[in-house]
């Protein structure tokens, strides 16, 4: 099931519930409408959909606690942010540039504007764009809308603060799949406990211990507990945690936290956490263990992530604003990586029509809808 018929069926669980239609699963549950995906303001649980029974839908915040993660977020963001876009027309750099492509005219400055953009695209899959158009339908300004505050109607359409915009007041920038709220939350979430177990380690200074009863002295439940808390207790004081047993009380060992989970799961984990967010094991400090050894410089670093980790999230950008409603037939947006790879002159964009515009296309195209390409629910469910 593709992204958009996905997105079309969990928006109309709530309407076949309240309807009662036989269509309709029994274990269907309806949650928070903050916490969702694919739609931010109406999340439902629905395991024929998803895939899995008892997952629960994963939250940015959720996902952010998990180090590989905060780590990968930064480096995709920060970097795909921090270099310049361009539009062009051909191979040739346009001057002048146009004025929304590296200005706001509100508090977020393009720097954020482009992060947030990426960081959409990477936990949810679609980021939403308002602009500003001229009489003639050329952008003059462009700004980010928050992801919690649009939506899609159940026709597709897009909502902003619950009201439906125009399509020429929008950008609808779709990415590269559904996200890693949605595709990577069993690897999200396997690193997250993996984490909590590493914690739970660390607050317990000693071996897993057991108080083993050596008579047949009856002890009530609350006798035990009173005994546990204090062994417990006794062994985090201040007192190098040296604790007392009476003589009718063993203390056994039955074996400390395992090395494997503590040291090899978690990389293996944060490995897994590179794969399901496109970026080398190594930009996350995770070590493969048939990794090669061979030599490789901060520029060769720098393109392998380009080309395999940033570049989809890159083209998926400059692809959707590269169409005519954002610039004029026969130009181009395209990224500038120059600096972030450091050797020579290297730009990231999908084919697009950069070749000369036709002889009746000399005046501004009227504007089209964001829907009117492949950023669009209806058009992108057609292709399907």
């Amino acid at each position: 099931m593709g992204i958009i018929s996905s997105l079309r069926a969990v928006r109309a669980l709530p309407d076949l519930v309240a309807a009662s239609t036989p269509y309709a699963p029994q274990h269907v549950q309806v949650e928070s409408p903050w916490t969702a995906y694919p739609s931010h303001l109406n999340q439902v649980v629905w395991p024929d959909l998803v895939g899995l029974e008892n997952v629960l839908p994963m939250t940015r915040l959720e996902a952010m606690t998990v180090p590989a993660v905060a780590r990968a977020r930064k480096i995709i963001c920060g970097a795909i942010a921090g270099m310049p876009l361009h539009v062009l027309r051909g191979d040739d750099i346009l001057a002048p540039q146009p004025a929304w492509l590296d200005r706001t005219d509100g508090e977020v400055s393009p720097y954020h504007r482009m992060l947030w953009t990426v960081d959409d695209l990477l936990f949810w899959g679609w980021s939403l764009w308002r602009v500003t158009r001229g009489a003639d339908g050329s952008v003059l300004a462009a700004g980010r809308v928050p992801w919690d505050r649009w939506d899609f109607d159940t026709f597709g359409r897009v909502e902003i603060d619950g009201e439906l915009v125009a399509d020429s007041a929008v950008c609808l920038i779709p990415g590269v799949d559904e996200g890693i709220l949605w595709n990577g939350k069993l690897a999200i979430r396997h690193a997250a406990r993996l984490l909590a177990a590493a914690d739970k380690a660390a607050a317990t200074p000693a071996a897993h211990l057991e108080l083993h009863q050596t008579n047949e002295a009856p002890m009530t439940a609350g006798d035990r507990a009173d005994l546990i808390a204090a062994w417990v207790a006794a062994r985090r004081g201040e007192n190098g945690g040296v604790a007392m047993t009476p003589s009718s009380i063993e203390v056994r060992e039955l074996g400390a936290a395992s090395e494997h989970l503590l040291l090899e799961g978690r990389n293996a984990a944060a490995i897994d956490i590179a794969r399901t967010m496109g970026v080398p094991a190594s930009a996350l400090d995770a070590s493969l263990e048939n990794a090669s050894m061979t030599y490789s410089t901060t520029e060769s670093r720098n393109a392998e992530l380009v080309d395999y980790g940033l570049a989809p999230y890159m083209s998926a950008i400059s692809a959707r604003l590269g169409m005519d409603d954002m610039v004029p037939r026969g130009q181009r947006v395209a990224f500038d990586a120059e600096n972030f790879v450091g050797v020579g002159a290297r730009s990231v964009a999908p084919p697009d029509d950069g070749g000369p515009a036709p002889a009746q296309a000399a005046a501004p195209a009227a504007p089209a809808t964001p829907r009117a390409g492949a950023a669009t629910p209806q058009t992108q469910e057609a292709a399907q």
